[in-house]
Protein backbone atom coordinates (compact mmCIF):
# COMPACT_ATOMS: atom_id res chain seq x y z
CA UNK A 1 0.00 0.00 0.00
CA UNK A 2 1.37 3.31 -0.96
CA UNK A 3 1.85 5.87 1.85
CA UNK A 4 -0.59 8.52 1.08
CA UNK A 5 -3.48 5.49 0.75
CA UNK A 6 -2.46 4.04 4.31
CA UNK A 7 -2.55 7.44 5.81
CA UNK A 8 -5.96 7.94 4.59
CA UNK A 9 -6.98 5.01 6.37
CA UNK A 10 -5.39 5.42 9.61
CA UNK A 11 -6.98 8.71 9.87
CA UNK A 12 -9.85 7.18 9.73
CA UNK A 13 -9.30 4.57 11.89
CA UNK A 14 -7.64 5.74 15.02
CA UNK A 15 -10.95 6.37 16.78
CA UNK A 16 -12.49 3.18 15.80
CA UNK A 17 -9.41 0.98 16.86
CA UNK A 18 -9.60 3.48 20.68
CA UNK A 19 -12.95 2.93 20.67
CA UNK A 20 -12.73 -0.90 20.15
CA UNK A 21 -10.31 -1.31 22.76
CA UNK A 22 -12.17 -1.68 26.61
CA UNK A 23 -10.99 -0.14 29.14
CA UNK A 24 -9.47 -1.72 32.34
CA UNK A 25 -12.71 -1.85 34.10
CA UNK A 26 -14.69 -2.99 30.97
CA UNK A 27 -12.55 -5.76 30.57
CA UNK A 28 -13.10 -6.73 33.95
CA UNK A 29 -16.55 -6.88 33.75
CA UNK A 30 -16.90 -8.82 30.42
CA UNK A 31 -15.86 -11.93 29.35
CA UNK A 32 -11.81 -11.47 29.18
CA UNK A 33 -10.79 -11.90 25.33
CA UNK A 34 -7.39 -13.13 26.28
CA UNK A 35 -4.92 -9.25 24.88
CA UNK A 36 -3.66 -7.54 27.57
CA UNK A 37 -2.91 -3.43 27.00
CA UNK A 38 0.36 -3.43 28.53
CA UNK A 39 1.70 0.35 29.24
CA UNK A 40 5.55 0.47 29.12
CA UNK A 41 5.92 3.27 31.99
CA UNK A 42 8.91 1.84 32.48
CA UNK A 43 10.89 2.46 29.38
CA UNK A 44 8.62 4.17 26.77
CA UNK A 45 6.14 6.77 28.40
CA UNK A 46 6.54 10.05 28.17
CA UNK A 47 9.96 10.39 26.15
CA UNK A 48 10.69 12.96 23.31
CA UNK A 49 11.04 10.30 20.35
CA UNK A 50 10.43 6.31 20.34
CA UNK A 51 12.45 4.62 17.75
CA UNK A 52 11.50 1.48 15.80
CA UNK A 53 13.83 -0.89 14.38
CA UNK A 54 12.10 -3.49 11.90
CA UNK A 55 13.12 -5.99 9.40
CA UNK A 56 9.50 -5.04 7.63
CA UNK A 57 7.19 -2.96 9.87
CA UNK A 58 3.81 -3.67 9.41
CA UNK A 59 0.80 -0.67 10.28
CA UNK A 60 -2.76 -1.22 10.76
CA UNK A 61 -5.28 -1.68 13.36
CA UNK A 62 -6.04 -4.33 16.55
CA UNK A 63 -9.45 -5.39 17.14
CA UNK A 64 -11.76 -8.25 17.44
CA UNK A 65 -8.33 -10.25 18.74
CA UNK A 66 -6.91 -9.82 15.35
CA UNK A 67 -4.08 -7.27 14.05
CA UNK A 68 -5.33 -5.81 10.68
CA UNK A 69 -2.41 -4.74 8.23
CA UNK A 70 -3.32 -1.95 6.76
CA UNK A 71 -0.03 -1.81 5.12
CA UNK A 72 3.76 -2.31 5.50
CA UNK A 73 7.26 -0.28 5.33
CA UNK A 74 10.26 -1.56 3.69
CA UNK A 75 13.06 -3.55 5.37
CA UNK A 76 15.99 -1.73 6.66
CA UNK A 77 14.69 1.70 7.42
CA UNK A 78 14.58 3.33 10.95
CA UNK A 79 11.03 4.71 12.39
CA UNK A 80 10.40 7.34 14.61
CA UNK A 81 7.45 8.34 16.02
CA UNK A 82 7.58 11.62 17.77
CA UNK A 83 4.43 14.16 18.96
CA UNK A 84 3.03 16.19 16.41
CA UNK A 85 3.37 19.69 16.04
CA UNK A 86 -0.03 20.24 17.46
CA UNK A 87 -1.53 18.66 20.64
CA UNK A 88 -2.53 14.86 20.97
CA UNK A 89 -1.32 13.67 17.48
CA UNK A 90 1.68 11.59 16.29
CA UNK A 91 4.41 12.05 13.53
CA UNK A 92 6.36 8.80 11.67
CA UNK A 93 9.59 9.50 10.45
CA UNK A 94 11.44 6.58 8.08
CA UNK A 95 15.27 7.22 7.95
CA UNK A 96 14.29 11.04 8.59
CA UNK A 97 11.68 11.38 6.30
CA UNK A 98 8.40 12.32 7.45
CA UNK A 99 5.78 9.49 6.00
CA UNK A 100 3.01 10.02 8.45
CA UNK A 101 1.71 13.16 10.18
CA UNK A 102 -1.20 13.87 12.25
CA UNK A 103 -2.41 10.24 13.48
CA UNK A 104 -4.00 10.10 16.85
CA UNK A 105 -2.75 7.11 17.27
CA UNK A 106 -0.24 4.67 15.73
CA UNK A 107 -0.15 0.79 15.84
CA UNK A 108 2.52 -1.31 14.46
CA UNK A 109 3.82 -4.49 14.27
CA UNK A 110 7.55 -6.71 12.76
CA UNK A 111 6.38 -9.44 10.30
CA UNK A 112 8.53 -11.87 12.57
CA UNK A 113 5.88 -10.71 14.92
CA UNK A 114 8.58 -9.05 17.51
CA UNK A 115 9.07 -5.27 17.50
CA UNK A 116 12.12 -3.45 18.64
CA UNK A 117 11.63 -0.86 20.47
CA UNK A 118 15.22 1.03 21.42
CA UNK A 119 17.23 -1.62 22.99
CA UNK A 120 13.82 -4.39 23.77
CA UNK A 121 11.87 -6.25 21.89
CA UNK A 122 8.06 -6.98 22.43
CA UNK A 123 5.78 -9.72 20.51
CA UNK A 124 2.50 -8.44 19.84
CA UNK A 125 1.35 -4.93 18.64
CA UNK A 126 2.61 -1.36 19.69
CA UNK A 127 0.59 1.21 20.02
CA UNK A 128 2.08 4.90 20.52
CA UNK A 129 0.17 7.84 21.18
CA UNK A 130 0.77 11.51 22.85
CA UNK A 131 -0.80 10.45 26.18
CA UNK A 132 0.74 13.96 27.37
CA UNK A 133 1.20 16.70 25.47
CA UNK A 134 4.70 17.30 23.37
CA UNK A 135 5.48 13.89 24.64
CA UNK A 136 4.56 10.12 22.72
CA UNK A 137 4.23 6.76 24.89
CA UNK A 138 3.85 3.00 24.17
CA UNK A 139 1.66 0.54 25.04
CA UNK A 140 1.94 -3.14 24.04
CA UNK A 141 -1.33 -4.72 23.08
CA UNK A 142 -0.27 -8.51 23.63
CA UNK A 143 -1.93 -12.38 24.37
CA UNK A 144 -1.91 -13.23 27.80
CA UNK A 145 0.36 -16.28 27.96
CA UNK A 146 2.73 -13.97 25.73
CA UNK A 147 2.99 -11.61 28.39
CA UNK A 148 3.85 -14.48 31.33
CA UNK A 149 6.37 -15.67 28.37
CA UNK A 150 8.07 -12.50 30.20
CA UNK A 151 6.99 -12.01 34.00
CA UNK A 152 6.98 -15.81 35.06
CA UNK A 153 10.82 -15.90 34.44
CA UNK A 154 11.44 -12.69 35.73
CA UNK A 155 9.93 -13.56 39.34
CA UNK A 156 11.15 -16.92 39.57
CA UNK A 157 14.28 -18.74 38.05
CA UNK A 158 13.87 -21.00 34.74
CA UNK A 159 15.65 -23.72 36.43
CA UNK A 160 13.62 -24.65 39.64
CA UNK A 161 11.78 -27.54 39.69
CA UNK A 162 8.71 -27.35 36.73
CA UNK A 163 5.76 -27.54 39.24
CA UNK A 164 7.12 -24.20 40.91
CA UNK A 165 7.34 -22.64 37.50
CA UNK A 166 3.61 -23.49 37.16
CA UNK A 167 2.64 -23.19 40.70
CA UNK A 168 4.11 -19.28 39.18
CA UNK A 169 2.48 -18.97 36.20
CA UNK A 170 -1.36 -19.77 37.65
CA UNK A 171 0.08 -16.84 40.64
CA UNK A 172 0.83 -14.74 37.97
CA UNK A 173 -1.89 -14.68 35.48
CA UNK A 174 -4.54 -14.73 38.72
CA UNK A 175 -2.77 -11.85 39.59
CA UNK A 176 -3.23 -9.85 36.61
CA UNK A 177 -6.69 -10.91 36.18
CA UNK A 178 -7.34 -9.24 39.34
CA UNK A 179 -5.03 -5.97 38.96
CA UNK A 180 -6.56 -5.12 35.18
CA UNK A 181 -9.27 -3.22 37.52
CA UNK A 182 -6.79 -1.21 39.07
CA UNK A 183 -6.07 0.94 35.66
CA UNK A 184 -9.18 1.77 35.21
CA UNK A 185 -8.92 5.51 33.45
CA UNK A 186 -5.94 5.07 32.13
CA UNK A 187 -5.50 3.83 28.33
CA UNK A 188 -4.07 0.06 29.29
CA UNK A 189 -4.79 -2.53 31.71
CA UNK A 190 -1.60 -2.69 33.37
CA UNK A 191 2.29 -1.11 33.62
CA UNK A 192 5.64 -3.03 33.05
CA UNK A 193 6.60 -2.08 36.27
CA UNK A 194 6.36 -3.92 40.01
CA UNK A 195 3.30 -2.08 40.52
CA UNK A 196 1.68 -4.86 38.12
CA UNK A 197 4.32 -6.73 37.53
CA UNK A 198 7.57 -6.95 36.38
CA UNK A 199 7.51 -7.05 32.64
CA UNK A 200 11.02 -6.78 30.07
CA UNK A 201 9.42 -7.88 26.76
CA UNK A 202 11.29 -11.01 25.32
CA UNK A 203 14.45 -9.93 27.86
CA UNK A 204 13.78 -12.85 30.24
CA UNK A 205 12.01 -15.80 28.35
CA UNK A 206 12.85 -19.23 28.74
CA UNK A 207 12.38 -22.27 27.13
CA UNK A 208 10.99 -23.62 30.84
CA UNK A 209 9.08 -21.09 32.10
CA UNK A 210 7.41 -21.01 28.31
CA UNK A 211 6.35 -24.54 28.83
CA UNK A 212 5.28 -23.80 32.14
CA UNK A 213 2.99 -21.02 31.08
CA UNK A 214 1.47 -23.23 27.74
CA UNK A 215 0.86 -25.91 30.27
CA UNK A 216 -1.57 -23.93 32.26
CA UNK A 217 -3.01 -21.71 29.88
CA UNK A 218 -6.37 -20.60 30.73
CA UNK A 219 -5.48 -21.72 34.76
CA UNK A 220 -6.79 -18.98 37.21
CA UNK A 221 -7.99 -19.56 41.36
CA UNK A 222 -11.00 -18.04 42.00
CA UNK A 223 -12.49 -16.76 45.83
CA UNK A 224 -16.38 -16.81 44.80
CA UNK A 225 -16.35 -16.82 41.78
CA UNK A 226 -13.83 -13.89 41.33
CA UNK A 227 -10.10 -14.03 40.43
CA UNK A 228 -8.14 -13.56 43.92
CA UNK A 229 -5.33 -11.37 44.68
CA UNK A 230 -2.90 -13.84 44.38
CA UNK A 231 0.17 -12.43 46.55
CA UNK A 232 3.21 -13.69 46.68
CA UNK A 233 6.93 -12.90 48.07
CA UNK A 234 10.28 -14.74 47.92
CA UNK A 235 10.27 -16.18 51.01
CA UNK A 236 7.64 -16.29 54.13
CA UNK A 237 10.50 -17.32 56.78
CA UNK A 238 8.56 -19.84 58.36
CA UNK A 239 4.81 -18.47 58.50
CA UNK A 240 2.66 -16.90 55.69
CA UNK A 241 1.36 -13.84 56.69
CA UNK A 242 -2.14 -12.63 56.91
CA UNK A 243 -3.53 -10.32 54.46
CA UNK A 244 -4.65 -8.11 57.23
CA UNK A 245 -1.25 -8.26 59.12
CA UNK A 246 0.33 -7.00 55.85
CA UNK A 247 -2.24 -5.02 54.01
CA UNK A 248 -5.28 -3.65 56.68
CA UNK A 249 -8.01 -6.17 54.51
CA UNK A 250 -8.88 -9.19 55.57
CA UNK A 251 -8.85 -11.60 52.60
CA UNK A 252 -9.85 -15.03 53.31
CA UNK A 253 -8.21 -16.86 50.92
CA UNK A 254 -4.70 -15.22 52.05
CA UNK A 255 -4.52 -16.95 55.64
CA UNK A 256 -0.87 -17.93 57.67
CA UNK A 257 -0.07 -21.13 56.98
CA UNK A 258 3.39 -22.85 57.95
CA UNK A 259 6.21 -23.84 55.38
CA UNK A 260 6.37 -27.27 54.78
CA UNK A 261 10.54 -26.63 54.34
CA UNK A 262 12.98 -25.33 56.69
CA UNK A 263 13.41 -21.75 55.70
CA UNK A 264 17.05 -21.41 57.24
CA UNK A 265 18.60 -20.59 53.31
CA UNK A 266 16.99 -17.19 54.05
CA UNK A 267 18.45 -16.42 57.44
CA UNK A 268 19.41 -12.45 58.16
CA UNK A 269 20.95 -10.03 59.85
CA UNK A 270 21.54 -6.77 60.47
CA UNK A 271 23.31 -4.14 63.25
CA UNK A 272 21.65 -1.14 63.30
CA UNK A 273 23.92 1.95 65.70
CA UNK A 274 21.30 4.55 67.54
CA UNK A 275 23.27 7.26 65.87
CA UNK A 276 22.26 5.41 62.31
CA UNK A 277 18.23 5.04 64.03
CA UNK A 278 18.36 8.74 64.80
CA UNK A 279 19.64 10.23 61.71
CA UNK A 280 16.26 8.32 59.97
CA UNK A 281 13.71 9.87 62.46
CA UNK A 282 15.50 13.33 61.37
CA UNK A 283 15.18 12.33 57.88
CA UNK A 284 11.26 11.43 58.27
CA UNK A 285 11.07 14.90 60.28
CA UNK A 286 10.19 12.96 63.21
CA UNK A 287 10.86 14.73 66.11
CA UNK A 288 11.79 12.64 69.55
CA UNK A 289 15.04 13.39 70.09
CA UNK A 290 18.21 11.09 70.13
CA UNK A 291 16.99 7.41 69.77
CA UNK A 292 17.78 5.42 73.15
CA UNK A 293 15.75 1.60 72.43
CA UNK A 294 13.79 0.04 70.46
CA UNK A 295 10.99 -2.00 71.22
CA UNK A 296 9.19 -4.99 69.01
CA UNK A 297 5.90 -6.26 69.13
CA UNK A 298 4.89 -9.33 67.09
CA UNK A 299 1.69 -11.21 66.62
CA UNK A 300 1.62 -14.95 67.17
CA UNK A 301 3.85 -15.92 63.93
CA UNK A 302 6.87 -14.08 65.04
CA UNK A 303 5.55 -11.26 62.59
CA UNK A 304 6.79 -7.83 63.52
CA UNK A 305 3.90 -6.11 64.04
CA UNK A 306 4.94 -2.96 65.91
CA UNK A 307 8.39 -1.10 66.42
CA UNK A 308 8.80 1.68 68.55
CA UNK A 309 11.85 3.54 68.34
CA UNK A 310 12.35 4.81 72.21
CA UNK A 311 14.05 8.76 71.98
CA UNK A 312 15.10 11.20 74.81
CA UNK A 313 11.82 13.18 74.27
CA UNK A 314 8.91 10.69 73.04
CA UNK A 315 8.54 7.49 71.00
CA UNK A 316 8.06 6.80 67.52
CA UNK A 317 6.19 3.90 66.03
CA UNK A 318 6.17 1.88 62.88
CA UNK A 319 3.67 -0.74 61.82
CA UNK A 320 3.26 -3.57 59.44
CA UNK A 321 5.53 -2.86 56.17
CA UNK A 322 6.60 0.75 57.34
CA UNK A 323 8.55 -1.32 59.43
CA UNK A 324 10.55 -2.63 56.60
CA UNK A 325 10.89 0.23 54.41
CA UNK A 326 11.75 2.57 57.15
CA UNK A 327 15.18 1.35 57.29
CA UNK A 328 15.48 1.75 53.32
CA UNK A 329 17.85 4.98 52.91
CA UNK A 330 20.45 3.86 55.23
CA UNK A 331 21.63 1.49 52.39
CA UNK A 332 19.31 1.28 49.85
CA UNK A 333 17.80 -1.80 50.85
CA UNK A 334 14.49 -2.11 53.15
CA UNK A 335 14.64 -4.89 55.95
CA UNK A 336 14.27 -8.20 54.47
CA UNK A 337 11.14 -9.55 56.04
CA UNK A 338 9.48 -8.54 59.71
CA UNK A 339 10.44 -12.49 60.79
CA UNK A 340 13.25 -10.83 63.08
CA UNK A 341 14.03 -10.49 67.06
CA UNK A 342 16.43 -8.89 68.55
CA UNK A 343 19.47 -10.49 69.32
CA UNK A 344 21.43 -10.40 72.42
CA UNK A 345 24.97 -8.91 72.54
CA UNK A 346 26.70 -6.93 74.54
CA UNK A 347 26.92 -3.44 73.74
CA UNK A 348 28.86 -0.45 75.58
CA UNK A 349 26.71 0.47 78.89
CA UNK A 350 24.14 -2.40 78.51
CA UNK A 351 23.15 -5.52 76.99
CA UNK A 352 20.50 -6.40 74.04
CA UNK A 353 18.61 -9.15 75.08
CA UNK A 354 14.80 -11.10 73.65
CA UNK A 355 12.18 -12.93 76.12
CA UNK A 356 8.95 -13.40 76.73
CA UNK A 357 7.99 -11.53 79.09
CA UNK A 358 9.37 -9.03 78.01
CA UNK A 359 13.00 -8.04 79.32
CA UNK A 360 14.25 -4.77 79.59
CA UNK A 361 18.23 -4.57 79.83
CA UNK A 362 19.83 -1.05 80.28
CA UNK A 363 22.38 0.93 81.32
CA UNK A 364 20.31 4.50 83.57
CA UNK A 365 22.23 6.70 81.13
CA UNK A 366 19.91 8.80 78.37
CA UNK A 367 16.72 7.07 79.92
CA UNK A 368 14.66 8.25 83.04
CA UNK A 369 13.34 5.72 85.52
CA UNK A 370 9.88 7.69 84.67
CA UNK A 371 10.31 6.46 80.97
CA UNK A 372 11.29 2.86 81.81
CA UNK A 373 8.34 2.94 83.79
CA UNK A 374 6.09 4.04 81.09
CA UNK A 375 7.52 1.61 78.98
CA UNK A 376 6.60 -1.19 81.62
CA UNK A 377 2.77 -0.55 81.55
CA UNK A 378 1.31 -1.37 78.56
CA UNK A 379 2.42 -5.31 78.72
CA UNK A 380 4.28 -5.44 81.84
CA UNK A 381 8.02 -6.08 82.31
CA UNK A 382 11.25 -6.91 84.46
CA UNK A 383 13.32 -3.74 84.21
CA UNK A 384 17.10 -3.79 85.24
CA UNK A 385 18.93 -0.63 85.57
CA UNK A 386 21.46 0.58 87.21
CA UNK A 387 19.31 0.92 90.32
CA UNK A 388 18.81 -2.16 90.24
CA UNK A 389 16.07 -4.80 89.24
CA UNK A 390 11.92 -3.74 89.38
CA UNK A 391 8.89 -5.16 88.28
CA UNK A 392 6.55 -2.88 86.48
CA UNK A 393 2.70 -3.82 86.25
CA UNK A 394 2.85 -7.33 85.43
CA UNK A 395 0.04 -8.51 83.47
CA UNK A 396 -2.25 -11.29 84.57
CA UNK A 397 -2.28 -12.92 81.27
CA UNK A 398 0.08 -13.73 78.46
CA UNK A 399 0.07 -10.94 76.23
CA UNK A 400 2.14 -10.91 72.26
CA UNK A 401 5.67 -11.60 72.51
CA UNK A 402 8.15 -8.21 72.84
CA UNK A 403 11.48 -7.30 71.99
CA UNK A 404 13.30 -4.65 73.59
CA UNK A 405 16.61 -2.71 73.68
CA UNK A 406 17.33 -0.12 75.67
CA UNK A 407 21.18 0.64 75.77
CA UNK A 408 23.17 4.15 75.97
CA UNK A 409 25.66 1.77 73.52
CA UNK A 410 26.52 1.42 70.12
CA UNK A 411 24.39 -1.32 68.38
CA UNK A 412 20.98 -3.26 67.74
CA UNK A 413 21.77 -6.79 66.26
CA UNK A 414 18.47 -7.71 64.35
CA UNK A 415 18.43 -11.27 63.01
CA UNK A 416 15.53 -12.73 61.11
CA UNK A 417 14.39 -15.23 58.61
CA UNK A 418 12.33 -14.43 55.43
CA UNK A 419 12.49 -12.51 52.44
CA UNK A 420 9.61 -9.94 51.45
CA UNK A 421 6.17 -9.58 52.86
CA UNK A 422 5.37 -13.06 53.00
CA UNK A 423 1.33 -12.98 52.04
CA UNK A 424 0.37 -16.00 49.83
CA UNK A 425 2.65 -18.27 47.87
CA UNK A 426 5.91 -18.32 49.54
CA UNK A 427 8.49 -19.08 46.04
CA UNK A 428 11.25 -20.90 48.20
CA UNK A 429 8.25 -23.09 49.74
CA UNK A 430 6.72 -23.64 46.61
CA UNK A 431 9.93 -24.38 45.04
CA UNK A 432 10.56 -26.55 48.32
CA UNK A 433 7.40 -29.03 48.00
CA UNK A 434 8.05 -29.76 44.47
CA UNK A 435 11.05 -31.23 44.89
CA UNK A 436 8.96 -33.08 47.68
CA UNK A 437 6.79 -34.47 45.08
CA UNK A 438 3.82 -32.07 45.20
CA UNK A 439 2.14 -30.77 42.16
CA UNK A 440 1.45 -27.46 41.18
CA UNK A 441 -2.21 -28.01 42.33
CA UNK A 442 -1.34 -29.04 45.46
CA UNK A 443 1.47 -25.80 46.37
CA UNK A 444 -1.38 -23.61 45.19
CA UNK A 445 -3.87 -24.89 47.69
CA UNK A 446 -1.54 -25.32 50.83
CA UNK A 447 -0.65 -21.16 49.86
CA UNK A 448 -4.36 -20.39 49.16
CA UNK A 449 -7.19 -21.62 51.31
CA UNK A 450 -10.15 -22.37 50.17
CA UNK A 451 -9.67 -21.57 46.28
CA UNK A 452 -10.76 -23.19 42.96
CA UNK A 453 -8.85 -23.93 40.86
CA UNK A 454 -10.35 -23.40 37.46
CA UNK A 455 -10.24 -22.92 33.16
CA UNK A 456 -10.85 -19.41 32.45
Amino acid sequence: MKIKALKACLLGLAAFVLFLVMPAQSLMAQEFDGFLRIGLRQYFANRQEINIYSQQLEVGAFYDGFFHVLGHFNSGQRFTVRPAAYGGVVSLYADGLQVLNGETTLQFRDISGITNLGVRQYRGVIEIASLNPGTVSAINIVHMDEYLFSVVPSEMPASWHMEALKSQAVAARTFTLYRMASWAGHDYNLCDTVFSQVYSGTFREHERTTQAVLATTGLVMLYGGQPILAAYSSCAGGFTANSEDVWFATLPYLRSVPERHDATDMLWRRTITLSELSGLLRGANVSIGDAVAIQLIHNPQGRVMQLIIIGTNGNHMLERENIRSFFGPLDGSSLRSRNFNIVGAPVAGGFLQSANPAVYIASATGISQSTLAQLGKPYGAMVMTAYGLSIIDQPAMPMPQENVSISSGYHIHLEGRGWGHGVGMSQHGARAMADMGYNFMQILNWYYTGIQIVMR
